[in-house]
């Protein structure tokens, strides 16, 4: 019993580095590798003849948004990129509510006073538009 507790704690720890070390998800074209990669923050910055060669969404997961920049720099290099136009993004990925309130035993009757607040759960993310130039 302890041996089969030991392989299944073992296989979801080898799964969990797996997910973690996965990249993040690319569509679009590849080629040869590069060195450097040019950031932009608008495609009107862009000053030369280019052509989009895919894109990616980064986020979930990491620790700063420094890491997310690091990470779209990478797969940019990997995939060959000369630039990558980033736009900075956040989704609301659901909200919580509290309720507060309380009672005050008057004299003739009892009177509740009460509210909620609700925020919005946000997740930041890069939108990564990688170019080529022409």
């Amino acid at each position: 019993m302890k041996k089969l507790s030991l392989f299944k704690s073992g296989v979801v720890l080898v799964l969990s580095l797996l997910t973690a070390c996965s990249g993040p998800a690319y569509l679009g074209k590849t080629y040869t590798p590069t060195q450097h990669v040019d950031i932009y923050l608008d495609a009107a910055d862009v000053k030369k003849p280019y052509e989009v060669m895919g894109t990616s969404e980064v986020g979930q997961g990491l620790s700063s948004l420094n890491a997310v920049q690091e990470k779209v720099i990478n797969l940019g290099k990997g995939k060959g990129a000369d630039g990558v136009i980033m736009k900075l993004t956040e989704e609301v990925t659901g909200s919580q509510r509290n309720d507060f309130g309380a009672i005050d035993n008057g004299k003739k009757k009892n009177t509740y006073t009460g509210g909620s607040v609700t925020n919005n759960i946000k997740v930041k993310k890069v939108q990564a538009t990688f170019i080529k130039y022409q």
